[in-house]
């Protein structure tokens, strides 16, 4: 991004070697890139929109054939959308005339993608009298400026949240408004790789539509097969282009430098979100389906979402959003197509929870009308849910969106909608001619069991899809609501939409026998570092209110002789100190999260519906301090459990407390603490643990207190999961475990923790604190830091390995005060780093402040690991591994080692989510190790230019006893000379490489005198094993090459 300014700016690295090169890239994938030195307002292009009157003059003609218009209408078009720009809608009207038309006159052939104009621009200003800002990359279709693209350099401060916040800053001014409403797409990039430790958008690269307050970055990661779809059909590099661009831009010195050509990669992370985005077909698609609109409402005072119902009436504020479709939906997508296009009818989408299914099952609903329809078949949607909730929820989030929602909470409802077409009249869409989606929500709760008879009409034009939300309940084939189902219309499609599906059942109730195969995958620990979800953390009760509890237990079956369990934990002596205890922890946790996180919910997960109406009573003496509700089956109304949802939402209801209600499918993002009194198994388990995973304001983690001991229950569920990945995507483990091959890196961190922190005070917190305030050095810091988290990780550990002393050498419940310590003194160092600061240091502030005895008086606080986040650090570490060019090289095969060592540990069945966190870790530590070996290959290949062959060569020479130089670059000068001798040998006769005793005397005499040349004394047996070397790389990249 560029501001306006007297003269000509100057091109910084960003522009050298990231927006240059998307120039460049993008015209490989079809755009057209267009020198703006000499267009001028009003004559060229419209100053209010930024449209090219050329440029969408000629697309408006062609892509309506049948329709004259002339420059006159065309800007009279022009001005039309200008006026629609001005509203408050975000843009709705002008979608609308994108999707369906203006006057009669399409304005992008979505049926025809090769009619539309796709032009590539730099620079162009979007201004308002002295407001001025130029995007980087502009990306017209047919004249409009419908996406643009901001580009940094590598490692730029604040990353890409200085572009966030600056489009935050402009889109909200009124003036900017028609740039705002005009803009569907924007990307973002520092050409950096994603790092996936941050879960704000520092590095990488993001997309987003517009909006009025704060921008949503998504990350897009492809899916194997297709990035090796979309390299393979780009065009092949326009070095006339090129030049045209660099020549326009006056950087023509650039053209044939290596820098140039290393940037032009398509692979680099600037170039492919490129390619991810703005390839003709998938542009055109994110365009006409991967867009919508959300209205709501929310309370005037408060910051959170209300409920989506869609209207605009009624108290508090009405909100507008746009959302764009995430790479998870979009792949979804494309995956139920090729799976209709198959000729199968059912399949299961296991996308995590809250990876945003409703919103998929509703995009969903409008490419598979327009699919259906281009075979001449009217789509009829259901959505099946089996709770009342369900559907209220499913109704506001679909009408919301602009759905026509027709219920059916009755089984004769639902009936007459299968066999009336006349109940699905369609409501007229505002203005545009278009009718809305339409989707019928369907409540069997009280029909599910009934399989009489159920018997759709049979219309030859219709197609009905159902679509079964949370379907690791228990649908179970045969007597069911399921059978009649499938039985009402044989040749309707199924799909089943889950989180967590059900598996290893009996009497295949298994989910995928149910449904059918996986359609598409997306897990929770890719939404973690994707931003959607949250990672959980499970907190042990303190020590002192379990031994407590003991005794309350042990007096109220001995003494008062109660001998059933749910009596003695209903008891009113059990009752009062839980209660007591979460009331404590709930104030205790919103003081050390920082005043912004101050109204976090709460939910208490009963262990029975008596002990959930004890609890509430008894939670009526803090009323002062929280407000609850009791949310039960048969406690108040339908209405009123649905008044408590909405209260809670808006942050009227501090905690719920609930037996089996509301511990699947409610969606709170406020709600960040959980207190399972009871057990759950398998799936239940999960569903519950994740109502507590929705990202809220600045949170890291949601909070799971654990009562009752759930880890064993937890690790059985994981590591079956694990399981079913293996199952679905190949068995990674078994497959890296016989391709690698493992030492000790448990002791290696151990032996490091310990020379990090033996010399620190760590028994001593203010003695600790001393130290840590006389240290300057940010990066000793984080080294600090990283020790004393990882010693926690590993501590249960320390002793089979042999380490008692670190044990005795601190306390293990200083942690949270010694961490806090650390903390704060990286924030002070850092202050002017604006936002890793505020997100880092504020709740350790607020606890060392307000509560310090909080942090250190809770035990056992661990990460709740999932085993996809295991099988994602297999994969990563498993393809650094994969790119490393130099096999041979002693450090590597080590690694190599340590690594088989690791997967082995993986496939032991008993592993625990404790063990699999220290896995993570040490798999991922063994990935760094191999990144930076491949890194440094890197940069010695770079000196034969990129002459793999060579930097192996010059690593095994350095590695001789003795070598023949010490000086790695005098063997440079060596190898170089002798690279371009053998280069030369080959080029004129590459055959000669077939005949090896030929080819090494002819080589001899040329290695000894690149030995000479460089004033280095060898040796016979020195020249001939080094040309050994030459003949035996360029031989077997001969072989390789004739395979």
């Amino acid at each position: 991004m560029t501001i306006v300014g007297k003269g000509e700016a100057m091109h910084g690295p960003e522009d050298t070697y990231v927006k240059f090169p998307a120039l460049a890239h993008a015209t490989r994938l079809g755009w057209r890139y267009r020198s703006i030195k000499h267009d001028k307002p009003d004559t060229d292009y419209d100053p209010d929109t930024n449209i090219f009157y050329g440029l969408f003059t000629d697309a408006v003609r062609r892509i309506n054939p049948d329709c004259d218009i002339d420059d006159d209408h065309a800007r009279f078009l022009i001005r039309k959308i200008a006026a629609t720009l001005s509203g408050d809608d975000l843009g709705r009207a002008f979608f609308e005339n994108l999707q369906y038309g203006l006057d009669g006159y399409r304005l992008v052939d979505f049926d025809n993608p090769e009619r539309n104009d796709l032009t590539v621009v730099t620079e162009l200003t979007y201004a308002h009298d002295d407001d001025n800002f130029r995007p980087d990359i502009v990306f017209l279709v047919n004249g409009m400026p419908l996406c643009f693209m901001e580009v940094k350099r590598p490692n730029n401060r604040d990353g890409i949240l200085a572009e966030r916040d600056r489009m935050f800053s402009r889109f909200r001014q009124p003036f900017f408004r028609r740039f705002a409403n005009i803009t569907q797409i924007m990307a973002f990039s520092n050409n950096q790789p994603y790092d996936d430790a941050d879960r704000d958008p520092i590095q990488g690269s993001f997309y987003a539509t517009s909006s009025y307050e704060t921008l949503w970055m998504n990350r897009f990661r492809e899916e194997p097969q297709s990035v090796k779809d979309l390299v393979a059909g780009l065009a092949p590099r326009d070095l006339d282009e090129e030049k045209r661009i660099l020549q326009d831009n006056n950087v023509i010195t650039l053209f044939g430098t290596s820098a140039w050509s290393d940037s032009l990669d398509p692979t680099t992370p600037a170039n492919s979100i490129i390619t991810s985005l703005f390839s003709r077909e998938r542009l055109l698609f994110l365009l006409h389906y991967g867009l919508c609109y959300k209205e709501y409402v929310k309370d005037a005072d408060t910051e959170d979402e209300g409920d989506a119902t869609g209207s605009t009436s009624g108290e508090g504020v009405h909100v507008i959003e746009k959302h764009i479709m995430r790479y998870p939906q979009f792949f979804a997508s494309q995956a139920v197509r090729r799976t209709l296009d198959d000729g199968v009818r059912q399949g299961v989408i296991w996308h995590t929870q809250g990876s945003g299914k409703t919103e998929l099952a509703f995009l969903l609903t409008r490419y598979l009308r327009d699919y259906y329809q281009r075979r001449n078949r009217i789509l009829r949607t259901f959505f099946i849910v089996d709770r009342l909730d369900l559907a209220d929820q499913a109704s506001d989030e679909f009408s919301a969106r602009g759905a026509q929602v027709l219920r059916a909470d009755s089984r004769d409802r639902f009936v007459d909608l299968l066999r009336n077409p006349s109940e699905w009249m369609p409501r007229k869409g505002a203005g545009s001619g278009s009718s809305p989606a339409q989707i019928a929500v369907v409540n069997i709760q009280k029909f599910r069991d009934d399989a009489s008879a159920i018997r759709a009409g049979y219309g030859l034009n219709e197609q009905r899809l159902f679509f079964i939300d949370e379907a690791h309940r228990e649908y179970k084939p045969g007597k069911s609501f399921l059978a009649a189902l499938v039985n009402a219309d044989r040749n309707a499609v199924r799909i089943a939409l889950t989180g967590t599906p059900l598996i290893r059942q009996k009497d295949g109730a298994d989910t995928k026998q149910v449904f059918g195969d996986y359609i598409h995958t997306y897990f929770y620990d890719r939404s973690i570092i994707d931003g959607y979800t949250l990672r959980l953390l499970r907190e042990d009760i303190k020590p002192q209110f379990r031994v407590r509890m003991k005794e309350v237990m042990d007096t109220l079956q001995e003494v008062d002789k109660l001998t059933d369990l749910n009596a003695v934990f209903e008891h009113p002596h059990f009752v009062e100190p839980l209660t007591e205890y979460i009331v404590n922890d709930l104030v205790t946790s919103r003081i050390a999260l920082g005043r912004e996180n101050e109204n976090i919910g709460a939910m208490i997960v009963a262990r029975t519906s008596q002990q959930a109406r004890n609890i509430y009573m008894e939670l009526q003496r803090y009323d002062q301090d929280v407000s609850s509700a009791l949310v039960l089956y048969d406690e108040g109304s339908k209405e009123d459990r649905r008044k408590i949802q909405r209260r809670f939402k808006r942050g009227g209801i501090d905690i719920l407390v609930v037996y089996n209600m509301l511990i699947t499918g409610f969606d709170a993002p406020r709600l960040k603490k959980m207190y399972l009194c009871r057990k759950l198994d398998a799936h239940n388990l999960l569903q519950a643990l994740t109502r507590v995973n929705r990202p809220y304001r600045n949170m890291d983690h949601g909070f799971v207190v654990d009562f009752v001991d759930i880890s064993k229950e937890f690790d059985k569920t994981n590591q079956d999961y694990l399981a079913e990945l293996n199952n679905e995507l190949g068995d990674d483990m078994s497959a890296y475990s016989s391709l690698f091959d493992d030492p000790k890196a448990i002791e290696s961190d151990l032996d490091g923790i310990k020379d990090t922190l033996w010399e620190y005070s760590t028994d001593d917190v203010r003695e600790f604190t001393k130290q840590m305030d006389d240290i300057e050095d940010v990066d000793v810091l984080y080294t600090i830091r990283k020790a004393l988290n990882r010693y926690k990780e590993l501590r249960n550990l320390a002793t089979l390995y042999g380490h008692d002393e670190l044990e005795g050498h601190f306390d293990i419940a200083l942690f949270g005060r010694l961490l806090n310590e650390v903390n704060l003194r990286i924030g002070r160092i850092n202050q002017q780093k604006a936002l890793a600061l505020g997100r880092l240091s504020t709740g350790g502030l607020n606890v060392l402040l307000e509560n310090m005895a909080f942090s250190f008086e809770k035990e056992g606080t661990e990460e709740l690991i999932m085993a996809d986040r295991l099988k994602q650090a297999i994969r990563a570490t498993g393809g650094s591994f994969q790119g490393n060019e130099d096999p041979d090289d002693p450090q590597y095969v080590n690694l190599l080692e340590e690594l088989r060592k690791r997967l082995v540990r993986a496939n032991v069945t008993e592993i625990t989510a404790e063990e699999t966190a220290d896995l993570v870790d040490e798999i991922n530590e063994l990935k760094r190790q191999a990144d930076e070996l491949n890194r440094r290959n890197d940069l010695l290949e770079r000196k034969y230019d990129g002459d793999a062959k060579f930097m192996r060569i010059h690593k095994a020479m350095m590695r001789d006893e003795p070598p023949v130089t010490d000086s790695r670059t005098t063997l440079f000068k060596v190898l170089s000379a002798a690279k371009k001798a053998v280069d030369s040998m080959v080029e004129h006769n590459a055959a000669s490489l077939d005949q090896p005793a030929s080819f090494t005397r002819s080589l001899g005499p040329k290695v000894l005198s690149a030995f000479r040349d460089a004033g280095v004394p060898c040796s016979i047996s020195q020249v001939r094993s080094t040309a050994g070397r030459i003949y035996n790389e360029y031989s077997n990249e001969r072989k390789r090459n004739l395979a």
